[in-house]
């Protein structure tokens, strides 16, 4: 019986029901305590985002288990995302010392590297992983990620194209390179990459997606939403691929009925908010303003100063330099919205510095004074979500270098999303072609009747908190250094 429930609870988290895994799990370490339970358990707490719990999980599991491979990279890895990576280091350099050898660990340790900005050893470990492994898709996407953020160029991906030419068959690589090539902005690369995986199968679904959306983003819209269509069958992301171009084709009807059974599945998805929106502003519905009402909704504070700073400037410039010591790569993440500039590597909610605690305790009085003004409104997107109580989801900071802006994006998993201006070059300042203001509801990609709708000028000290499926970006600035340390908020 305990055999059969400890498979049925390794199946759950395969199968990504996590909370059943979970609850299998607890009932078998009621029942028969194991290191294996305790590792399916750990297993179903981290992939909930439960780190705290799944360490604990993972720590009674070494006890029950000592010396457990899988375990002990299961605690690795809950404290790396606790932002643990010096102690995470040292586990996952044991198990290397230990002779364990896997793609996850080369990866996660890795990764841990790169918490404590140090690049360079990330690099390398990524690097070693590849030639180990050179079929691990991970490893790959890892290695060209941190080469072109350590500043590479074009050569950022050399050894993922070279995995693809000696493995034409490997798909999986194919679509991972060419994904990485698209978000490097180099998206004819990507096309001939596709089109070539698409000569050895053309019925693969997931490459016809993949090119579908390469040729959307060269607007090649039409020629793109067959191959879209063929390949939103196979998942939701997909869809929202297709829901995408249909909306840039001004086929709003379809694309709504098309969004129809996801915003049904996944109510608060700002993705299926955001285009719901699209959708509804194509047409002229008015129920388009009470979900996205940008006069209520985008709010600007300007921040308290902490006790003990005479104010907000002499605030700034102590927090800028804690911010400056974590900006340790040259560009961009490829997964990120920014453009000429560079992000921290680890959130600021797990950095244990003085200053940046001041900050996110001045947080809480505007996010406070945000919900409260919040009219409740039972199932809204915003509102609907209306509570007292709330928590950090992420917190990070980026600097912008001329000409660096973000891109129009949105925060999918978020509530209430936001831009806290640490420190604005004067040609943001002086407000001169409104340079450097951030703008909402422009979509990423050039959409019918969806253009800008609201502009706030930047201001040392301020914070604009609006809803996170809300689409936001920046003006490109002339000159100047812009620094900004923005954070997501979910109901506690």
């Amino acid at each position: 019986m305990t055999a059969a429930s400890l498979n049925d609870a390794r199946a759950a988290l395969a199968a990504g029901r996590f909370a059943e895994a979970e609850r299998l799990a607890r009932l078998l370490v009621l029942q028969a305590p194991s290191g294996d339970a305790y590792e399916v358990l750990a297993g179903a707490l981290r992939r909930q985002d439960r780190f705290e719990e799944a360490l604990a999980a993972s720590a009674a599991g070494l006890k029950a288990s000592p010396g457990d491979a899988v375990l002990q990279h299961g605690r690795a890895q809950a404290l790396s995302r606790l932002g643990r990576y010096q102690d995470a280091l040292v586990d996952f350099d044991e198990l290397t010392r230990r002779g364990v050898s896997a793609p996850a660990l080369w990866l996660n340790r890795g990764v841990a590297l790169l918490g404590l900005t140090r690049s360079a050893d990330a690099e390398a470990a990524f690097a070693d992983g590849v030639r180990r492994w050179p079929q691990d898709l991970g490893l790959h996407n890892a290695l060209a990620s941190t080469r072109w953020m350590r500043g590479a160029g074009p050569a950022f991906a050399d050894e993922f194209l070279r995995a693809v030419q000696r493995q034409p068959d490997a798909f999986h690589l194919r679509l991972g390179c060419a994904d990485l090539l698209r978000r490097a902005d180099l998206r004819v690369e990507a096309e001939i990459l596709l089109r070539d995986g698409l000569r050895r199968d053309a019925s693969n679904r997931a490459l016809q997606g993949a090119l579908g959306v390469v040729l959307d983003e060269l607007d090649r819209t039409a020629e793109a939403l067959p191959l879209l269509q063929s390949a939103a069958a196979d998942s939701s992301s997909a869809r929202g691929n297709l829901i995408s171009a249909l909306l840039r084709l001004a086929r709003s009807d379809e694309a709504l009925a098309q969004l129809a059974p996801l915003r049904s599945a996944e109510p608060f998805n700002g993705d299926w908010i955001a285009y719901e929106g699209m959708a509804l502003r194509q047409k002229g519905d008015p129920l388009y303003r009470e979900l996205f009402d940008y006069d209520a909704m985008v709010q600007p504070f300007d921040l308290e100063a902490p006790a003990g700073y005479a104010n907000i400037s002499e605030f700034n410039a102590e927090l800028r330099e804690s911010l400056n010591r974590l900006h340790v790569l040259e560009t961009h993440p490829l997964d990120q919205s920014l453009r000429h500039g560079s992000q921290t590597t680890r959130s600021l909610l797990t950095i244990d510095d003085p200053v940046i605690k001041e900050y996110l305790n001045a947080l809480r009085t505007p996010i406070a004074a945000y919900i409260a003004s919040m009219p409740f409104n039972p199932g809204h997107p915003w509102s609907g979500r209306k509570t007292e109580s709330f928590k950090f989801a992420g917190c990070w900071s980026v600097k912008l270098k001329a000409n660096g802006y973000h891109i129009n994006h949105l925060h999918p998993e978020g509530w209430i999303s936001s831009a806290y201006y640490v420190s604005v070059p004067e040609a943001v300042r002086s407000g001169e072609g409104q340079e450097g203001w951030i703008k909402f509801g422009e979509p990423r990609w050039p959409t019918p009747g969806c253009a800008v709708e609201r502009v706030v000028q930047p201001q040392e000290g301020r914070l604009v908190l609006f809803p996170s499926y809300m689409w936001h970006g920046t003006i490109p600035f002339s000159q100047g250094e812009r620094m900004t340390a923005p954070f997501d908020v979910v109901p506690a």
